[in-house]
Formats: structure tokens, sequence, C-alpha cells
């Protein structure tokens, strides 16, 4: 019974708190229940919606880590672009600043 107790205990963590060590021990729970005459499909149904939960939750915490190291990447990018138009702009305002003269003709 302390293994029922235990199995649904674990299934009422949130995805989050749950580590792959938990569901494997959920499997073997489940097992052992099945072995010794339990019907638990209903809690057999359960954990494998909670490993699909559990699975799109890494895959979308990976999504994540892929996508702050592309952000990453553009930030830079744009921090050289606008380095680049702060050098050009001081180029294009000296250009300006500097009015041609005749003093050195006449």
């Amino acid at each position: 019974m302390y293994v029922l107790l235990s199995l649904i205990e674990r299934l009422c963590k949130s995805v989050e708190e749950l580590s792959s060590d938990d569901l494997v021990g959920g499997d073997n729970a489940l097992q052992y229940l099945k072995f010794s005459g339990f019907k638990v499909d209903w809690l057999e149904k359960k954990l494998e919606e909670i490993k699909v939960k559990k699975k799109e939750e890494q895959i979308g915490e990976s999504r994540m880590q892929e996508l702050e190291e592309e952000l990453k990447v553009f930030k830079k990018k744009c921090s050289d672009i606008e380095a680049l138009m702060e050098t050009e702009k001081t180029k294009l305002l000296v250009t300006r600043g500097s009015p041609l003269t005749l003093d050195g003709v006449l």
C-alpha cells in the first residue's frame, strides 16, 4: 500500500519538480503494483501523460537555450553595427564641419 501512496504522491508533483529518476521510480513502482495484482491502468495512463509533459518541458528548455544563444549573437552584431554607425556619423560630421576656403589660392 505504501508503494501505491508513494507513487500517487510522486505523480502529484509539478512537471518541473519531477526528475528523470522520479519517472523511472514511478515505472518501477507501477510494475511492482501490477505484479502484486493491483489494477492500476488509470495510474499507468497518468504516468504516461506526465512523461509526455516532461519530455515537452525538456524540449522547450532546450529550445529556449538555443534562442538565448542566437539572441546573444544578434545583440553582439547589433552592437557592432551601432559602433560602425557612430564611426561613420563622426566622419560625416568632420566632413561637414570643415568648409572649403580659397584662402590659400588667393
